[in-house]
């Protein structure tokens, strides 16, 4: 327990650091610890202020991740770190200072708790508000003194000498850009040395290149409006102001936002406004002696993030959903959510029948899908000649779909039906009851599925019934504008009989041609094609059913022979998210389980666990065999990629991505077609450039006895092999 509360401290520590930069980079974090220590007292308060209020927040009970993230805490850093250069450092400034962290944590849930439900960050409002409480408050404090800690040669140490001295030959020697670029991103931490702007923009590279491009261009859009609208660049030169720019064009370029061309146009817009509201608020501030800091900041992100969340349409300023605390992560994981899950639907539509049935009619049909009504599909069956018939075919039952089964497409509620009309002889139609007998299904508001041509007296549901997925609720008739046995199958948005269709995909299904099978998933398919459902194996199913609660335990054997016992456990978050967790590494790989696939949607962790490769192996497996079928997909490139290569992609990611990563795993082996015992499935995740193929990750999935008996890795590395122990 004392472990891993020294953990979990120590996490909300070094995380405070770099929360002031919207990241969660420990190395970065290091190097903006120890920036902060140019000035000892200020490093020193600075520390007491996050401990102080990293305590208080565990010891009051708020929530333990918004802690470890440093949530509460980093604005009370920020607050600490200004008192520690402003006021001198004794005992009774001590005192006050843990009063001011723990007033900050107070007025950060406030704030939380105020602009939660406008979905508004917070930012550092809380620091503001809590430090001219502060400033305000210690003007009567007779034994709390303000100083100015400015380096001069009389009150500094040989290091401080030495670093005084430093950092004016660097001033003297770069040009006066770069001067100013660097003590304005020093000014984050309350300091303006350049020896300290240099450190935090070497951090600030190693975590992000993107971050680092976007605040040498909120900067320079800020350096050149000075120059040009002012006539002088001194106000960014001797205040604290210039990284107003700077944190402003990181949190709309790339934290907040989607990395983009349209997110760095934002940023081009938004400086110049910066700078109206930089003027605007000193002369606000002045008279009450209260320092500007970040408040031009908190306001321009505040007014940007509120227009951009009332948007009627998503003009590519994308706002991120999920905050991985790095532009590029933010970005990739965009993309490849965009490429993998850009067809998918909220409602799932499957075939409505069992087998293999062939598209007689499609969209924009020859016949009568026209105009309101070309996006819907006519089924037949047909045999390897094409014939839709036994002989002579001159009754219905001739007819090899006449009386088959019909299927609810998904989930929902019968709202209308029509039945009682008679199958028409082969060859004529009823154009009075053009439909002929139906059934209409809603699925949810303004989405329902309409099945036409049913066979009289076969409906097996009635109006207000609610039916499942793969239900049978009727069979193929010929009623209505039906010259020979067919289904009639489309979507529409109303519950009326002759309503419109509706543009909508199939979720997943089979197409075959030539005796192979290729996997669809959300598409549409085509007329003259044959076609069929997604039937599951049992065994699949059954081997990839992560149940929460469910340990899986492996033995891991390596190339030299060398066992390792590793144990994942399945749980369900909060957000009703499955996942794969292993104690060991601290690893999570969250995945869906759909019914007809099992994919892995994220990965966070040691990207050297044997969780991670598992995690590649099966990161998309269809539940039903299929004779050397493959499925392919995405992978996101963070991970796979380091380097030049992925140093260069980071730059260049908001305007084109180079590098790529996919996925494809094929059915390799069965034992019985029928009744399969033991299958092996082959996977492989590939890393491109461009066309290039640079490395080939391989594995192989043994599944036996219903669960998934063994894998193995192959890698540059070697070879590693994991059998089950349950």
């Amino acid at each position: 327990m004392i472990k891993n509360n020294g953990k979990f401290l120590y996490q909300a520590f070094i995380n405070s650091y770099s929360q002031l930069f919207f990241s969660d980079n420990k190395v970065f974090a290091y190097l903006l610890l120890l920036s902060s220590f140019i000035d000892p007292y200020e490093g020193l308060s600075g520390v007491i202020g996050v401990v102080s209020a990293i305590l208080f927040s565990y010891w009051i009970g708020l929530d333990r991740n918004s802690i470890k993230f440093g949530i509460y805490s980093f604005n009370a850093l920020m607050v600490s770190l200004v008192m520690g250069i402003t006021y001198n450092f004794n005992t009774h400034f001590v005192i006050v200072l843990i009063c001011a962290s723990i007033l900050t944590v107070l007025i950060c849930v406030v704030f939380h708790n105020i602009f939660y439900k406008y979905k508004i960050p917070v930012l550092s409002l809380p620091f503001l508000l809590s430090l001219w409480l502060v400033m305000l408050g210690l003007r009567t404090f007779d034994h709390i003194e303000m100083i100015s800690r400015v380096y001069n040669a009389a009150e500094l140490s040989s290091i401080g000498l030495w670093l005084a001295k430093t950092s004016e030959q660097i001033n003297d020697s770069i040009p006066l850009f770069l001067a100013v670029y660097f003590k304005s991103i020093a000014a984050i931490f309350f300091q303006y040395n350049i020896i300290t702007g240099i450190m935090v923009a070497i951090g600030l590279l190693i975590y992000s290149r993107i971050a680092f491009s976007l605040s040498l261009i909120g900067f320079s859009i800020g350096f050149m409006f000075y120059l040009y609208m002012v006539g002088t660049f001194t106000p960014l030169l001797y205040s604290y102001i210039g990284f107003n720019f700077i944190l402003t064009a990181i949190s709309l370029g790339g934290y907040f936002i989607i990395p983009s061309k349209r997110s760095f146009a934002l940023v081009i817009i938004a400086t110049p406004i910066i700078a109206i509201f930089i003027s605007a608020f000193v002369t606000f501030l002045t008279p009450y002696q209260l320092p500007l800091y970040s408040l031009p900041f908190n306001v321009a992100i505040i007014l940007f993030m509120m227009l951009l969340n009332s948007r009627v349409q998503i003009k590519g300023l994308d706002i991120v959903a999920r905050q991985l605390y790095s532009p590029e992560k933010n970005l990739y994981h965009f993309n490849n959510r965009i490429e993998r899950f850009k067809n998918d639907t909220y409602f799932h539509i499957h075939l409505p029948f069992y087998g293999e049935w062939f598209i007689s009619q499609g969209f924009n049909g020859k016949h009568t899908h026209k105009e309101d009504w070309k996006f819907a599909w006519d089924f037949v069956v047909a045999d390897e000649m094409q014939h839709t018939f036994r002989l002579p075919g001159t009754e219905v039952t001739d007819y090899y779909c006449y009386n088959l089964p019909v299927l609810a497409p998904s989930a929902g509620t019968v709202w209308n039906i029509v039945d009682g009309i008679e199958d028409n002889e082969v060859g004529d139609v009823d154009i009075h009851n053009n439909w002929g007998n139906t059934i209409i299904i809603k699925h949810g508001d303004f989405f329902f599925s309409k099945l036409s041509h049913l066979k009289k007296g076969s409906l097996k549901v009635k109006i207000g019934d609610y039916v499942q997925r793969g239900e049978i609720i009727a069979t193929c008739g010929s009623s209505g504008r039906s010259p020979e046995p067919h289904i009639h199958f489309q979507l529409q948005t109303t519950p009326y009989i002759g309503s419109k269709t509706l543009l909508y995909p199939i979720s997943y299904y089979m197409t075959k041609q030539n005796e192979q099978f290729q996997f669809h998933a959300f598409d549409y398919p085509k007329e003259n094609e044959t076609i069929s459902r997604i039937m599951l194996t049992p065994l699949l199913a059954d081997a990839f059913n992560f149940i929460p609660g469910v340990t899986l335990t492996y033995e891991i054997t390596k190339e030299d022979n060398s066992k390792e016992m590793i144990k994942w456990e399945v749980f369900v978050d909060a957000w009703n998210q499955s996942y794969l967790y292993c104690k060991k590494t601290n690893s999570f790989a969250y995945f869906v389980n759909n019914g007809t696939l099992h994919y892995f949607t994220e990965f966070i962790g040691d990207r050297n666990s044997t969780l991670y490769h598992f995690y590649l192996a099966a990161n998309k497996i269809l539940l039903g065999y299929y004779d050397q079928l493959e499925v392919n997909d995405k992978l996101p490139i963070e991970g796979f990629y380091s380097g030049a290569s992925k140093f260069i992609q980071d730059f260049i990611a908001p305007f084109y991505i180079y590098l790529k990563a996919g996925y494809v795993s094929k059915f390799v082996t069965v034992d019985d077609m029928m009744n399969p015992k033991e299958i092996t499935i082959q996977s492989h995740a590939r890393i491109k450039v461009g066309n290039m193929l640079l490395k080939d990750l391989t594995y192989d999935i043994n599944i036996q006895k219903n669960k998934i008996q063994s894998f193995t890795i192959n890698t540059k590395q070697g070879k590693q092999t994991a059998v089950c122990q349950d």
